[in-house]
């Protein structure tokens, strides 16, 4: 989530007027945002994007440029046949408020949108351990309904089996999460997965590697930033949508991507809850 620090607001909104001038003068940049949320309900705490602020942030999204799918922005990356100013859609975990209320508000806009699934949490019966079980937040999709929403048209990508920050395990652990979690949400869905999400942002090269390794195709992460034709595919960059969609807009526009170093910070030393 982006930082609530008023000094951080405020150079940030700061910086998107410098940008917004900018581009008023050159014409917008190319290239593809990426942007992210968790859960999705009616109340919101935490991690949790109420679904009023939701439809907020996907109106500023509408008034701002183009969304597309995942694999088709990657593509366009290589061809050069992205539409201008192309934002690309993800949640990641697997919470069912995605299914029930953010996916058929996506669906009657007609966007897509990727949703990374933690495979070994999808028997009905389990929820993350920084979640409160008994809040109605914190259902996470079963297998059946992940299958049904496929179904239905959501894209679906892999968010390893256990969600453990991958850059403490050893090289037959991360194996395991990238393979077994690939292997499970084919056999569940009946199509390939070719993407995957590091859980918490952790990465770095042997984590890419092992991606690239385990069959993917592309791979996101937590740092923020424009993604381009020079961009890495196992490394694109995404940030994840604040509470205030004018704060989306100022994302989508770049005022926040100063703050990459900290998300790369991140990147090696974790985050500071880990399985």
């Amino acid at each position: 989530m982006l930082s609530v620090n008023p000094a951080v607001v405020a150079a940030g909104r700061a910086t998107s007027a410098v940008l917004a001038a900018r581009d008023r003068v050159a014409g917008p940049r190319g290239g593809l945002l990426l942007l992210g949320w968790h859960a999705v309900d009616k109340t919101g705490s935490g991690l949790v994007t109420t679904f009023d602020e939701l439809r907020r942030h996907l109106d500023a999204i509408g008034d701002w440029g183009t969304v597309v799918r995942l694999d088709q922005g990657i593509s366009g990356l290589r061809d050069g046949s992205l539409p201008p100013r192309a934002v690309v859609l993800t949640f990641d975990d697997g919470y069912a408020g995605v299914a029930e209320l953010a996916w058929p508000e996506l669906k009657s806009r007609g966007w897509p949108a990727t949703l990374f699934a933690v495979s070994g949490y999808l028997d009905g019966g389990r929820t993350f351990p920084w979640d409160d079980p008994s809040a109605a937040s914190a259902r996470l999709l079963t297998a059946a309904e992940l299958r049904a929403v496929a179904d239905d048209g959501l894209d679906i990508g892999s968010h390893t089996v256990t969600h453990r920050w991958l850059p403490h395990l050893d090289a037959a652990a991360v194996g395991a999460e990238l393979r077994d979690s690939k292997a499970a949400l084919e056999d569940l869905l009946q199509r390939s997965v070719t993407t995957f999400a590091y859980p918490m942002g952790g990465w770095d090269a042997r984590i890419r590697h092992a991606v690239v390794a385990a069959g993917y195709d592309a791979a996101v992460t937590v740092d923020r930033g424009r993604n381009t034709a020079r961009t890495d595919v196992y490394a694109l960059r995404r940030a994840f949508a604040p509470p205030d969609a004018a704060d989306v807009t100022r994302i989508l526009g770049g005022a926040y991507t100063f703050l990459r170093p900290l998300d790369s910070w991140r990147t090696r030393n974790g985050p500071a809850w880990q399985p």
